[in-house]
């Protein structure tokens, strides 16, 4: 049997119960089926199952041409914000060296009694915090607040770890170039238990020395100690890049891949910038470190 549909008179020229036309901006033409025919025309009111699944591949393809745009923009985010509060830490210390007759703090009075002053206790005042004496270190206020935190970290392992226990903490601090006991130089920040606080009368060139980076907790080991030169490779990279203390622990505790494969550095002038993994990790082929920042009297 054959369908048969008429064309309804213009909704323009009906009148609802009241005996008031139809707004003549709705829809003019309606079709009705006539009784006994097998199917009906019907005006489209959705999408069909395919133009819905183009519409979502498009979607698809736009966000994965978005998400690289963003997390670079996250990223370029994060390492400007640790870029700030590294340049409070270091302005804080130029402060320190103007009423401290230009000697830097002591990487920690004592390296028995955690209980004396770390550096972050003794820069304390000048970053608006307590230095809280007597109180260990790692529950101090200097130690833990925002300013001295990387946002670039995260909670967990960081990247290339292989310790057997994990680590639980956030991952990445702004940390002190760690010299040992000062004797040879070998790092700004040092124990005092044998000698006096670095005169920085000593630096040639203060925009070329290193004073903090990008840490795992608050310090790097400096590979320019012979004892913390670089022998394992932890990354895989076919270059050493971490000492043979802490096997497990990559980087000598730092975090030289945390911004884009790279890190912020302080320097002893004030200024912070960024450098490149490759650049700052590099070493020759004695396994010395190449990278100027490193050494302070040169």
């Amino acid at each position: 049997m054959r369908s048969h549909y008429v064309a309804a008179r213009p909704f323009s020229e009906l009148a609802n119960r009241d005996g008031l036309p139809f707004a003549a901006s709705r829809l003019k033409t309606r079709f009705v089926r006539l009784p006994g025919c097998l199917s009906a025309w019907r005006l489209a009111t959705g999408f069909t199952l395919i133009e819905l699944l183009v519409v979502i591949a498009i979607i698809a393809i736009l966000a994965s041409m978005l998400l690289p745009a963003l997390s670079k923009a996250k990223s370029s985010a994060q390492t400007a914000k640790c870029s700030s509060n590294m340049k409070q830490w270091g302005i804080a210390t130029v402060m320190y060296l103007q009423d401290f007759e230009d000697r830097l703090p002591l990487f920690g009075d004592s390296s028995s009694d955690y209980t004396k002053a770390f550096w972050h206790s003794k820069l304390a005042p000048y970053v608006a915090k307590q230095m809280q004496p007597g109180k260990l270190f790692t529950m101090t206020e200097a130690y833990t607040n925002e300013l001295r935190k990387c946002p670039g970290g995260r909670v967990g392992n960081p990247a290339f770890y292989k310790e057997k226990t994990p680590y639980t903490e956030w991952n990445s601090w702004i940390g002190a170039n760690f010299g040992a006991f000062g004797m040879p130089l070998i790092g700004p920040f040092y124990y005092g238990d044998t000698t006096r606080p670095f005169n920085i009368a000593r630096i040639g060139k203060p925009s070329d020395a290193m004073l903090y980076m990008d840490t795992l907790t608050h310090y790097v080991y400096s590979p320019v100690d012979q004892g913390y030169r670089f022998s394992l490779d932890l990354n895989g990279d076919g270059a050493s890049d971490t000492m043979p203390q802490y096997p497990g622990t990559p980087f000598n505790s730092a975090r030289p891949t945390v911004h884009n494969n790279g890190a912020n550095v302080a320097l002893l002038d004030g200024h912070v910038e960024r450098v490149a993994f490759k650049k700052l990790w590099q070493i020759d082929s004695k396994k010395l470190v190449t990278h100027s920042f490193w050494y302070l009297e040169d």
